[in-house]
């Protein structure tokens, strides 16, 4: 620091990917409940001994429900903020398994923003791999299996062209 010419300081952080993913119901209730579920400082249960905090299921999620009225839909809104430790993938499946337990279906998912390729090329290998296909496949391929299985083109076409960091580059 020089008190004359000032200070530069430089940070980064790993990729921020927005995520939202789509429940067949309105109710906000039930998408605060899965969002609660899954994010990492879980919820607050206020009982007996006082306020407890029960932490989520996932580590790097930060998640709320909300109603999209623009869908008609409630929506679980996450940013996920280390996908190497939580990938894309596991946030879906993990969403998709809590909103089951409360009597709802996931119908799809909506990604706002660019996502790594990385990310896209594993979530298509885990979801091969959970159909019980494990053959390497085509990068496009990977792709197509990872938008298919997350339902990326529920609520608008996903052109992986133009979401797909590495693509733009």
């Amino acid at each position: 620091m020089d008190a004359k010419r000032g200070a530069t300081v430089i940070g980064a952080r790993d990729f921020l990917i927005a995520y939202n993913i789509n429940l067949n119901t309105s109710s906000v209730t039930v998408a605060n409940e899965i969002a609660q579920q899954v994010r990492e400082t879980g919820k607050i249960i206020i009982g007996e001994n006082g306020k407890e905090r029960i932490p989520g299921a996932l580590k790097y999620v930060k998640a709320i429900g909300w109603y999209m009225e623009e869908y008609k839909k409630a929506q679980v809104s996450m940013n996920l903020t280390n996908i190497a430790v939580t990938p894309i993938h596991q946030v879906f499946d993990e969403v998709q398994a809590k909103a089951d337990a409360l009597g709802v279906k996931v119908t799809g998912s909506e990604l706002i923003g660019m996502i790594p390729l990385k990310a896209m090329k594993d979530a298509g290998q885990y979801f091969l791999q959970k159909q019980g296909i494990t053959y390497i496949t085509s990068e496009e391929k990977l792709i197509a299996a990872a938008i298919e299985a997350m339902g990326l083109n529920e609520l608008a076409p996903f052109n992986p062209r133009q979401r797909i960091i590495e693509y733009l580059i």
